[in-house]
């Protein structure tokens, strides 16, 4: 493993009675990157998680964070998590909760804390109860407190959860702020569109098992389709059947199919030569959800290989 690796586990095994989260798992995070676990209900994400934390030890292997054994106190400075089901005092208020929080942690001022609220549109929360707030509130609240400061590492086990679409867009830049901050975010998330706008590399995980890794980009593929920007969508499918392709209006524009992987050439000079105003063709790739299916379909079928 590289040396700008903060997180490392290695051929680490965990097992729950009779259930195995864990096998023989490995991985290797780095400084600096979004990374995000991806599988499916049961496949092991919230127990690496665990495990990172030092919440739950492992049967075997190794994991450090910082170059430090999880087992060290240590490891865990400037690290913070949020778990998917955070439950707080329904009497306290989010000042409270930071009070008591920064008389352990040490490691943020009132007013750090006050400027995450900001940017997560809570701050005019801070002297109510949690008891009296949404269930979208709270998890605003959590995210403020959680990453108030300058973190080293964060741990968000479906961040986005309870949050409307504009909720969901303020945790997608407080993500990107976090990391453009320095800080390393760790995502388990099933929502796989709020994951693909923030992340950069990714993990898959199924019965425990690695299955998958790498840049969003070298694992998704080309899709043999062509997007199409144009205001003139009818003329250009008009246009581009009498050329042979099959096209669909989609969005703004257009979505014609590529007859081979090596067509995209020829097809963008035959919608030069329609003559219709166009800004843009684009090549499409595989959505992180086709590339989730893709890769979960494949794990299935080799897992039924293995049992016939």
């Amino acid at each position: 493993m590289e040396k700008d690796n903060l997180i490392r586990v290695e051929n680490v095994s965990k097992s729950f009675r009779k259930v195995q989260a864990l096998s023989d798992f490995n991985l290797a995070v780095n400084s600096g990157s979004i990374f995000s676990l991806l599988g499916p209900n049961g496949a092991g994400k919230t127990t690496l998680m665990k495990i990172l934390l030092g919440l739950v030890g492992s049967d075997t292997g190794s994991v450090t964070i910082f170059d430090l054994p999880v087992s060290s106190p240590l490891s865990r400075r400037g690290v913070r998590y949020l778990p998917e089901n955070v439950t707080f005092p329904s009497w306290a208020t989010p000042a409270i909760l930071f009070r008591q929080l920064e008389r352990i942690r040490h490691e943020s001022s009132v007013e750090e804390f006050q400027f995450r609220c900001k940017e997560l549109e809570c701050l005019n929360l801070m002297k109510r109860p949690l008891g009296k707030m949404s269930r979208g509130q709270r998890q605003r609240v959590a995210l403020s407190l959680i990453t108030s400061g300058k973190p080293d590492l964060v741990l968000l086990d479906e961040p986005s959860s309870g949050l409307d679409p504009g909720g969901r867009i303020l945790v997608r830049n407080l993500i990107l702020s976090l990391a453009s901050e320095g800080a390393t975010v760790l995502i388990n998330s099933h929502l796989l569109g709020e994951v693909e706008r923030v992340c950069d590399t990714a993990t898959f995980i199924s019965r425990g098992r690695l299955i998958a890794e790498g840049k969003l980009d070298s694992l998704s593929r080309q899709t043999g389709l062509a997007y199409i920007e144009t205001d003139n969508a009818e003329k250009m499918i008009l246009s581009l059947e009498e050329r042979g392709y099959s096209c669909r209006k989609e969005s703004k524009g257009v979505v014609a199919e590529l007859k081979d992987s090596t067509e995209f050439r020829s097809m963008t000079h035959s919608v030069l030569d329609t003559g219709i105003q166009f800004s843009g063709i684009n090549q499409m790739r595989e959505s992180l959800e086709d590339v989730f299916l893709r890769i979960m379909d494949k794990d299935s079928e080799r897992g039924q290989d293995i049992v016939s």
